[in-house]
């Protein structure tokens, strides 16, 4: 019955992806793409805020609080200061941990640590592919963890079920590689837009996050489309205004004063350091943790050792622990018409440098060993306290006041730390409320990212874009070979190819031809057993007869199709270009089934990590630790491929 089932599921969305790729233009396809992903990563995210709430909830509780006294905060730092209980900041932290890091191990191992690192190594090194289990499992271990009161973000959580959904909806529809990782990458933005409320920042954060020196220009637009409809969403499921309260601007005459411009670039000098921090103290944790793993300690607890470490630090500093973003907004609030003393304020700069590298190790601790938590709020928490403390310093030199400072501050510091400082300046402008911080932001974000430039605190990140049309199927078997990995045919077959009856007019085919913007067409029988390809220019057909034509397609010169079977290595489909001379191969059963298209530009992007290892770029990231040098597909092994049909 399940089987039957499970065929008849599959042939529907064979069904609606046939037409989804022949009868939709870009627009309208990349919209119905960016509203279900944006639509489910909205829904998804809602329900983990509601189990973070829950969680915080039984964590007053354990303090011997009231949950209503808190008004339901989401904020495990707001609860540990108001009851300073030492021995239920100790239980939660260690018990929420624990049972967090069990989930995780358990079920989903690639779950552990920040979810963005996670979600840029599946674009790069998986072929845009995350298990919808993985950001299940996410979403309650980081739940739990959070709201138990340990240090990290929740935008780990959320970015890892909006690239989760992105990525299903893309398989459900047949896409290609290039077009899955196009739809997670706008499952990423729908996700940061829906909890920051930052719809352009998060379109731009988006394709910026994934390479230390470029941006992927082409999932812009589908970006900005999940980012602006989950923005629309978050309004309804969260209401309206992020939890950071909107800054009080000055005139612009004083706003772009020289000596004001003149103290943002000092203020991204200033944050550089911190952003440094942040890259050095995450990767010390977890080659630490790593080295324990080495030593016996078994994986589930090298979590529940950084948890325990910051969970110390947090005895001292209760602001540090879980979330931070309800504090931090107070924080904001209260700066925001403070008037400072004449001279130095040296116990409030002292706590607020202090509560920025508190933040930035505790955070380190928890999610570099493993615990299921985000990097980029905490990055605005340390990045918002160094800024005001820089605000008090220059206050006797500049009209500006220190909370705006705060902002920039958060913009510089994850902005450099993570070689994102477009992104970041628009999405902190949104999050302040005024476009005219897009500026200040950029030039404060840019000196420190230019401070910290070469590392960054996402490992998974590539030096640049891997152009496809400079790679040939016979450099790509080459490679492949000399790796010794067999990668399945299948990851990378798309079904939005147009797919024609034998009996269809030629007129047809040709309008979604051009509508699909493909140049050929796979024409099959009734049974959808492949016949051969229809290209038109090969085919010596002019395009206004083509467009007029009510001839069956089966009518005109078709070329033999180059086929490979289902369960095929990827080298036997290079194979079949080299010999057919075509960039492309059909993917059939044994019955001559039509089951995908693969193109040539498909492979590269399946395999873009194996091509920028062979790189010099490649080969210098290696030497600096980020394990790409001799990387090779996961779960792929060697194996004959079967026979050619």
């Amino acid at each position: 019955m399940s089987e039957g089932l499970a065929g008849r599921l599959s042939r529907a969305f064979s069904v609606v992806a046939e037409a989804f790729a022949g009868r939709l233009g870009f627009l309208e396809r990349w919209l119905f793409i960016s509203f279900v992903t944006a639509l489910s990563s909205s829904l998804f995210i809602g329900i983990f805020y509601l189990a973070l709430k829950i969680v915080v909830a039984v964590s007053a509780v354990i303090h011997g609080v009231s949950p209503e006294k808190l008004h339901y905060t989401t904020d495990y730092a707001i609860l540990a200061l108001t009851t300073r209980n030492y021995t239920a900041i100790a239980v939660t932290v260690l018990g929420f941990t624990a049972l967090a890091s069990l989930i995780v191990y358990r079920l989903a191992p690639e779950a552990e640590g920040g979810g963005t690192d996670a979600v840029v190594e599946a674009y790069h090194h998986r072929g845009g592919m995350i298990r919808p289990r993985v950001a299940i499992v996410k979403a309650v271990a980081s739940a739990l963890l959070l709201g138990g009161g340990g240090s990290g973000g929740p935008e780990g959580p959320a970015v890892q079920i909006g690239g989760a959904s992105g990525s299903l909806v893309a398989k459900l529809l047949g896409l290609s590689v290039e077009e899955r990782k196009i739809a997670l990458i706008a499952g990423v933005a729908a996700a940061l837009s829906f909890i920051f409320q930052s719809p352009v920042g998060a379109a731009i954060f988006a394709v910026e996050i994934l390479y230390m020196y470029d941006i992927e220009a082409t999932a812009l637009v589908p970006s900005l489309m999940a980012s602006v409809i989950a923005y629309s969403l978050s309004l309804h499921i969260l209401g309206p205004g992020y939890k950071l309260p909107s800054i009080e601007l000055p005139d612009l005459l004083t706003l772009y004063d020289f000596d004001a411009v003149a103290s943002y670039i000092l203020l991204g000098v200033f944050i550089a350091p911190f952003a440094y921090l942040y890259i050095y103290a995450m990767r010390t944790v977890k080659e630490a943790s790593g080295r324990l793993v080495e030593k016996g300690v078994p994986i589930y607890a090298k979590p529940l050792v950084g948890a325990a470490a910051a969970m110390l630090l947090g005895l001292m500093l209760p602001q540090v622990l879980g979330i931070g973003e309800e504090y931090l907004a107070e924080s904001l609030r209260r700066f925001q018409h403070l008037l400072p003393p004449p001279g130095l304020d040296t116990v409030s700069i002292t706590l607020l440098l202090a509560l920025a590298v508190a933040k930035i190790v505790a955070t380190s601790l928890v999610v570099g060993s493993g615990g299921s938590g985000g990097l980029l709020a905490p990055g605005l928490y340390a990045g918002a306290m160094a800024g005001m403390a820089f605000g008090l310093l220059v206050s006797d030199y500049t009209d500006v006041g220190p909370a705006l400072y705060a902002y920039l501050g958060m913009a510089a510091l994850f902005g450099a730390a993570s070689n994102i400082p477009l992104g970041m300046s628009f999405m902190v402008a949104e999050i302040g409320g005024s476009p005219a911080l897009v500026v200040p932001a950029l030039v404060a974000s840019y000196t420190a990212h230019m401070l910290v430039r070469g590392v960054s605190i996402v490992e998974s990140q590539l030096p640049h874009r891997v152009p496809p049309q400079v790679f040939t199927a016979e450099t790509l078997l080459a490679l492949l070979r000399e790796r010794r990995v067999c990668v399945p045919v299948e990851e990378a077959a798309s079904r939005t190819v147009v797919v024609a009856r034998w009996d269809e007019p030629l007129s047809q085919v040709a309008r979604r031809l051009l509508s699909a913007r493909h140049r050929v067409a796979v024409v099959v029988d009734d049974e959808m057993r492949v016949l051969g390809v229809l290209d038109i220019a090969y085919a010596g057909i002019d395009l206004r007869y083509a467009l007029r034509s009510s001839e069956p397609v089966s009518e005109m010169t078709l070329v033999t199709a180059p086929t490979v079977l289902k369960g095929s290595c990827m080298d036997r489909a290079l194979e079949q270009m080299i010999i057919y001379g075509t960039d492309y191969v059909v993917v059939v059963d044994e019955n001559r089934r039509f089951i995908g298209f693969v193109h040539v530009e498909d492979i590269v992007s399946l395999v873009s990590h194996m091509i920028v290892a062979e790189t010099g770029a490649g080969r210098q990231r290696s030497r600096r630790g980020r394990g790409l040098g001799d990387s090779t597909l996961p779960h792929h092994s060697p194996s004959a491929p079967p026979e050619q049909p």
